[in-house]
C-alpha cells in the first residue's frame, strides 16, 4: 500500500512538473533581430578582463525554420561553429571532426577569450523572452526579461524599435552596457552597423562588416558543396545531455563548415 502511494506521488510531482514546463514555454515571446533566413557577418575588437586586446569574426546564418549557425573566428583561439536550434545546442571544432553537446550551463562560458558569451550567441538565434505581465496595470515594453538564458536575466533598452542604447543583467553582477550608433536597412531587414561594448572590466566594439539573404550564398563563387558522401545513420539518442532532442526547428541533413569564408 505505501508503495502504491509513493508511485502516485511521483506521477503526480512530474505532471506538475511537465504542466508548469509546458506553461512557461507557452509564455515565452521570441524577440529577433530579423525574422528573415540572414548570413549576417560581425566583427568585434574587445579589451578584455585581463587587459588584454582580441578579436572575434562570426558569420551568422540564420533561419526562420532550420538550425542556427555560427561560425567563429578567433585570433587567440581555435575556431569552431556554434550550433543552435534553441532547445539543444552544441560546438563543432576542426571542421566537423570533433563536436561538444553543450547544457544551459555552458552558456555562461566567454567566447575565446573575448568578453562575449555562448548565450549572447543564443540569444541572438532564438530572441528567448518572457511575454509581459498582462494583469499589470502598466508595461514596461523597453524591459525584456530572458526566458532560457542562463547568463543574462534582463535586457534594457531606451526605445523600440531600433535602441540607441540598452543594459543587460544577469549572473555576471556586473551591468553590460551597450549603444548602438546606427541602424541600416540589409535586404529590407533593420540591423545595426556599429555598437560599442563595455562593463567595469572590459570594452570593445561591434559592427555588422555585411548581410545579406542566405539564398545568396547559391550562387556564391566561394561556396562551393562539397561532393556528398554515403552517410552511415546512426540511432539518435533521446536525450541530448540533459535536454531533449525535439526542437521546434527542422534539422539539415548536413551542416558543415565553409573555411575558405572562414579565412576571409
Amino acid at each position: 500500500m505505501i508503495q502504491g502511494v509513493k508511485i502516485t506521488a511521483i506521477a503526480i510531482g512530474f505532471s506538475a512538473a511537465a504542466l508548469m514546463a509546458n506553461n512557461n514555454m507557452q509564455k515565452v515571446c521570441p524577440h529577433v533581430l530579423t525574422n528573415s533566413a540572414m548570413v549576417i557577418n560581425v566583427e568585434g575588437k574587445f579589451v578584455n578582463e585581463e587587459r588584454n586586446k582580441t578579436s572575434v569574426k562570426i558569420e551568422w546564418r540564420h533561419h526562420s525554420d532550420d538550425l542556427d549557425s555560427f561560425f567563429v573566428n578567433l585570433n587567440d583561439s581555435r575556431p569552431f561553429t556554434y550550433i543552435t536550434a534553441g532547445k539543444y545546442r552544441y560546438m563543432e571544432f576542426e571542421g566537423g571532426k570533433v563536436k561538444r553537446q553543450l547544457g544551459l550551463h555552458h552558456l555562461r562560458e566567454n567566447i575565446g577569450k573575448t568578453p562575449l558569451r555562448l548565450d549572447d550567441l543564443e540569444l541572438l538565434a532564438n530572441g528567448y523572452f518572457k511575454c509581459p505581465d498582462s494583469t499589470k496595470p502598466e508595461i514596461n515594453n523597453n524591459v525584456f526579461a530572458t526566458a532560457v538564458s542562463n547568463t543574462w536575466w534582463s535586457l534594457v533598452v531606451d526605445s523600440l524599435p531600433h535602441p540607441e542604447k540598452a543594459v543587460m543583467r544577469g549572473a555576471t553582477k556586473k551591468p553590460r552596457y551597450l549603444a548602438i550608433a546606427n541602424w541600416k536597412s540589409y535586404a529590407g531587414d533593420m540591423l545595426p552597423t556599429l555598437a560599442s561594448m563595455s562593463s567595469e572590466d572590459y570594452s570593445g566594439s561591434l559592427w555588422v562588416r555585411s548581410a545579406y539573404p542566405a539564398k545568396a550564398l547559391e550562387t556564391d563563387p566561394l561556396h562551393k558543396p562539397e561532393p556528398t558522401k554515403p552517410k552511415i545513420l546512426l540511432p539518435v539518442p533521446k536525450l541530448f545531455g540533459n535536454l531533449a532532442m525535439e526542437g521546434e526547428r527542422k534539422i539539415p541533413l548536413i551542416l558543415k563548415l565553409n573555411q575558405k569564408l572562414l579565412s576571409e
